[in-house]
């Protein structure tokens, strides 16, 4: 008997050959996979090609939004005034010892308590290509699975709480790690502190524009319509492009972690390990969300699209 099974990107071939004994067979099993190196390379490489067009995009629409309410409150001269200081400036975090001891009671690690967990962060930023490995702190938090990065690839620190090293396995701290190594190679710290001033601005912006406008209306009795609703909105689309522009970095940096440790099943199951831990369930199907609203809203993609992406990408 032949019989060719798909699953993803591979084919099985399952055979049956007769024995010589009545009723017993030799089953053999050749598994076809397409997703040789080269192919996951380039989609690899095609998927953090795109991931970095949709960040530019949401920062354009942004700053383009916040040049748009600066005209309508003063001409040139008000986009201007309202595009200034919006520039990204170098990441002024204060991540010091005493500083993450004092904010975030986390405490600094050293390689002589856990070598086989330096090990692992200084064998992914090899790979990253990082000069400096980022300080690595703990939090005293044994209830709780969590872990952050801070700062740039000159200056960065990784927080990871006491309950993540404790539930998680080498293999998946290692994706835990390689995911926070990415956001601080990717230099996303900077690209979000550049989003939220753009959106503040477009707070303060869109605010002065609307006094301005119903100064006029009382005034000349009259309020462009179209203006007033602009300005009205923009708060709010300035958010939904921060949100966005979050997911955005998130799945990049699981494509990173997924190009770093090249072990997409251990970076799976830490996902799915944080998504029981902290829903107590196990991740909803991504079409669940396919027309959910309320996935605009969220600074993270689902669990179930992120591993569906790190699929795709295998």
């Amino acid at each position: 008997m032949l019989r060719v099974l798909r699953c993803g990107h591979a084919a099985i071939v399952e055979i049956h050959w007769p024995s010589g004994e009545a009723g017993v067979f030799l089953r053999c099993l050749i598994e076809l996979n397409s997703s040789e190196p080269g192919l996951s390379r380039r989609r690899l490489l095609a998927h953090l090609t795109a991931n970095h067009q949709s960040s530019a995009l949401a920062i354009l629409a942004m700053t383009l939004l916040l040049a748009m309410c600066g005209w309508i409150v003063g001409g040139t001269e008000g986009m201007q005034r309202a595009l200034l200081g919006t520039a990204p400036r170098p990441n002024g975090v204060d991540i010091s010892r005493e500083s993450m001891q004092r904010w975030f009671g986390a405490r600094l690690l050293f390689p002589g308590e856990l070598p086989d967990l330096f090990a692992i962060l200084a064998r992914v930023c090899a790979r990253a290509g990082l000069a400096r490995l980022p300080d690595l702190y703990c939090l005293p938090a044994p209830g709780d699975m969590n872990a952050y990065a801070l700062g740039t690839p000159e200056r960065s620190a990784i927080v990871v709480t006491e309950g993540l090293l404790r539930g998680m396995t080498r293999e998946e701290i290692a994706g835990i790690l390689a995911h926070e190594v990415a956001h601080i190679r990717n230099n996303d710290s900077r690209t979000m502190s550049w989003a939220t001033a753009l959106r503040r601005a477009i707070d303060w912006t869109s605010l002065a524009g609307l006094a301005l406008l119903r100064t006029r209306h009382d005034h000349r009795g009259t309020a462009s319509q179209p203006l007033v609703t602009l300005l009205s909105a923009a708060p709010t689309l300035g958010q939904l492009l921060g949100l966005a522009l979050s997911r955005v970095r998130e799945l990049d940096a699981d494509a990173t972690a997924l190009e770093l440790t090249g072990d997409a099943r251990a970076l799976i199951a830490a996902l799915d390990k944080l998504e029981r831990h902290h829903t107590g369930s196990t991740p909803i199907p991504v079409s669940a969300f396919g027309h959910d609203p309320m996935r605009l809203l969220r600074s993270h993609p689902a669990t179930s699209e992120r591993v569906g992406t790190l699929l795709s990408l295998c």
